[in-house]
């Protein structure tokens, strides 16, 4: 029987899913408000310390998340299960549908590869558009010379500091566990199961 290839953990397709078509857009649309608000404002005031920073870091992570939405849509066409290929073809045990069954699973497992290599640059996108709007809140913060709310400016600064500190961190002991790992494992628990019968 060819080799059907499934995700490690099970749950992660749909946990990319979620990130990428929900957190994603609505994270894009906040920093493009917040562009907008920073582009909008009265230079004469200076309300903000470094305009020219926020709106380039701002506009940085709007590109970096609309990035990681457009790669998860490509890679999306190319994730599917055992259940999808039975619910799609109708298939009563002969001969000729075994041949059938064995080719469609070897593309399941071609298709799962390409999935995997494109999902982990939308995953590598989305993580670089949290941590670009996070400085951009930064520089949003910082509180230009003669501001009277300084003091919670800056407090509030680094309470976004201290956020990108730890996502970087989390981001980086994630990336240590290899995605080609990750696939080899789910490779070898694929070969290693036996398929179902479709019921």
């Amino acid at each position: 029987m060819a080799l059907l290839k499934a995700p490690v953990p099970l749950g992660y397709g749909h946990a990319s899913k979620e990130a990428h078509s929900i957190a994603a857009p609505l994270l894009t649309g906040a920093a493009l408000a917040l562009a907008g608000v920073v582009a909008a404002a009265d230079t004469d005031k200076k309300t903000f310390y470094w305009p020219g920073v926020s709106l380039l870091m701002l506009v940085a992570t709007s590109m970096a998340l609309l990035a990681s939405i457009q790669l998860h849509y490509y890679s999306r066409q190319f994730f599917y299960s055992r259940q999808d290929i039975h619910d799609w073809y109708d298939l009563d045990g002969s001969p000729e549908d075994e041949a059938l069954l064995t080719e469609l699973y070897a593309s399941q497992g071609d298709d799962y590869d390409k999935w995997a290599r494109n999902n982990d640059r939308a995953v590598r996108c989305f993580n670089a558009g949290t941590v670009l709007l996070s400085l951009g809140i930064i520089t949003v913060l910082i509180p230009p010379d003669g501001s009277q709310q300084a003091p919670c400016r800056w407090a509030a600064a680094g309470l976004v500091l201290l956020y990108t500190s730890a996502e970087v961190l989390w981001t980086l002991a994630i990336y240590r566990k290899n995605p080609k790992q990750r696939r080899k494992l789910g490779d070898r628990l694929s070969a290693t199961a036996k398929p179902r019968e479709n019921s």
